[in-house]
């Protein structure tokens, strides 16, 4: 059986070129130079410092994508650019292009990494300089906070008086749990250096005044005391399902009985491995970034969870195509 045209390549192909030139105006700022109102190239090309020339192909492709729009006599940001990519703003998503940059050049190695058999682009937490990290966590920050968000909004955390976010980078998602809930005092567990790096991030997020930091090694022990919830985001899936579970099971250990675990990420799958689409392709970038992390299925978090002593396990799949677990800690 033939086709008569290659559909499904072409309009894979052309999706690439839109993501890369959004990237660019991430990078460049583009969007929060164009926060007070319409400029023109050349206007726009002075405050950047850069050539009109090329600023303004740049220009006319977001236009095209659709994250800029000509408005008197000037290019102006679209509704959505302006609530989501000029900085300052509350929804602001734009610090998030150098974890974009480093998440696409991963995906170009996908057929190296199949060949070889190792991560052709390895993320070593061990290695990785201090910038290297601190890139990682300011561009993973804005995607904590926005799970903090959805936590509150998705889940009655009002009888919540204690939460710890294991592994949580930033501390992002702790930080937004906390500016929500007045009252509530949260805990970051992370390893030291990481700890570290995340205090000036903290320092500059709402509610990360009412975050304290613990250090250590979720896969040595379970961190100190109990708490009414405790939060794994983007951490199992970037080890392998044995250090998963055993993350899983010192991570249960930190909840008190009749607490809650969740469990979030974009490495979430359905049992038949092929939804939600996201977690079917980040599956690709884990492979580039990771020696053994990986997407699990829910049945696989499901027994990993049973093992640790919890139950009632729930999810939910967001429109981004990430993914929460939610469990209760029986006993």
């Amino acid at each position: 059986m033939t086709h008569d045209n290659p559909d499904t390549v072409l309009r894979l192909q052309a999706g690439v070129a839109p993501a890369l030139a959004m990237l660019a105006g991430m990078q460049l700022e583009v969007f929060t130079h164009l926060a007070a109102g319409p400029a023109g190239a050349s206007e726009l090309a002075a405050r950047l410092g850069v050539a009109e020339d090329r600023l303004s192909r740049l220009l006319y492709a977001l236009v095209t994508c659709g994250l800029l729009e000509m408005r008197d006599g000037g290019f102006a940001n679209t509704p959505e650019a302006a609530t989501f990519l000029v900085r300052g703003r509350p929804e602001y998503i734009g610090g998030t292009h150098q974890l974009l940059s480093q998440l696409w050049h991963a995906d170009l190695q996908t057929a190296q990494s199949i060949r070889s058999g190792a991560p052709r682009a390895l993320h070593d937490f061990v290695t990785s300089s201090d910038e290297e990290m601190t890139a990682m966590l300011r561009g993973m920050h804005q995607y904590a906070v926005a799970a903090g968000r959805d936590l509150v909004k998705r889940f009655d955390l009002s009888g919540c008086r204690s939460l710890i976010d294991i592994g949580g980078g930033s501390g992002g998602l702790a930080a937004a749990v906390c500016a929500a809930q007045p009252g509530l005092r949260a805990t970051l567990f992370e390893l030291e250096r990481t700890a570290t790096l995340a205090r000036a991030v903290l320092a500059d997020t709402p509610g990360g005044a009412s975050v304290s930091i613990e250090t250590g090694d979720i896969l040595m022990a379970p961190p100190r005391g109990r708490h009414d919830v405790a939060v794994l985001r983007a951490v199992v899936q970037v080890m392998s399902p044995a250090d998963g579970a055993r993350a899983i099971a010192n991570a249960a250990a930190a909840v008190r009985p009749g607490g809650t675990l969740y469990i979030i990420g974009a490495g979430i799958l359905d049992d038949d491995r092929l939804n939600p689409p996201a977690a079917v392709l980040f599956n690709l970038t884990f492979m580039n970034l990771y020696r053994a992390g990986g997407s699990y299925t829910v049945s696989e978090y499901a027994a990993w969870l049973a093992a640790a002593r919890c139950g009632e396990v729930q999810r939910i799949t967001l429109p981004t195509g990430s993914g929460i677990i939610r469990a209760t800690r029986l006993d």
